[in-house]
């Protein structure tokens, strides 16, 4: 089983879970038992950036939330959680009832850390659905091997020499692949990797971007479904500015129509986003992260 968790907030959390390992704005942490592999997602807590915690929350596929400081940090991915509709494992260092029903999360499991990692491999699909996909994180060059990008395999299941298009329409050739420093063939959904790519620089591909059977490429306009939480209102209204997270991506938006739930966002960088995916719309109050939305079109 390989899985990826979102560890929104306590540190020691994290690195309980898994060793510590790369970071951006966003810290890795793996943990491999047997075969095994659990990665967190832990946003920076030093950068305190909202579109980390964005990020990690999308990408992963479950959340594991501390209440172990029931401090501002809490509340803002408490709130988050509750417009995402995925699995939250909830510890048990107090009682936090009270504010996850005041904030509508009402879908949770209460957990100790002894029964944690059983729960994570036992509990969760991270699903296997058809036509692959890979979310990218980060791309370099290595000597002898050429560009590598590491990221996150979000959908289906991803081969040695499968033949994807990136986001920019140029079809690659994945050469190798690893995860956890070893040589592997293949990857399901929920395993972070690392893949030797052909006919591609390194420099041409972008955080955020995408590995697709099919070409996904950036959009600049988004129409979205949103979900508000009660916990966090915000009278949206034509020009109205946000910042809006998808997998890896982030970018500034306008809001250029708003019919009740359905809004339409113009977006100053373009993301690679496919019809269906799930975005979360960030602001500079707090709770930052304050709705969702399911995107039903994109231009």
């Amino acid at each position: 089983m390989n899985i990826v968790v979102a560890v929104p907030v306590d540190e020691s959390l994290a690195s309980f879970i898994g060793k510590k390992g790369s970071e951006n704005s966003i810290t890795f942490y793996n943990r491999k038992s047997g075969v095994d592999v659990v990665v967190v997602l832990m946003p920076n807590q030093e950068e305190d950036k909202a579109y980390a915690l964005a990020e990690s929350l999308l990408v992963a596929s479950c959340v594991v939330l501390s209440t172990a400081t029931l401090d501002r940090r809490f509340g803002e991915a408490l709130v988050a959680c509750s417009l995402l509709g995925k699995k939250v494992f909830v510890t048990d260092d107090n009682d936090a009832s009270a504010l996850l029903k005041s904030a509508g999360l009402v879908d949770y499991t209460r957990v100790s850390k002894s029964e944690l990692l059983d729960r994570l491999v036992a509990g969760v699909d991270s699903g296997n659905e058809a036509g692959v996909r890979i979310d990218i994180d980060k791309a370099f060059p290595v000597r002898g091997i050429g560009t590598v990008v590491l990221g996150v395999v979000t959908r289906g299941t991803l081969r040695q020499h499968d033949k994807l298009v990136h986001t920019s329409g140029k079809e690659v050739l994945v050469r190798s692949m690893q995860s956890q420093d070893e040589d592997i063939t293949e990857a399901r959904a929920g395993t972070r990797v690392g893949i030797s790519l052909k006919d591609i620089a390194d420099d041409e591909v972008e955080k955020g971007d995408l590995l697709t059977k099919a070409h996904v490429p950036r959009s600049a306009t988004l129409t979205v479904e949103a979900r508000f939480n009660a916990a966090a209102r915000e009278p949206v209204a034509v020009d109205s500015r946000y910042g809006i997270a998808s997998g890896f991506s982030y970018s500034e938006c306008v809001v250029k129509k708003a019919d009740g739930q359905r809004l339409e966002l113009a977006l100053s960088a373009p993301m690679a986003v496919e019809t269906g995916d799930t975005v979360l719309l960030t602001r500079g109050s707090i709770p930052r992260i304050f709705a969702s939305g399911k995107v039903v079109s994109k231009a």
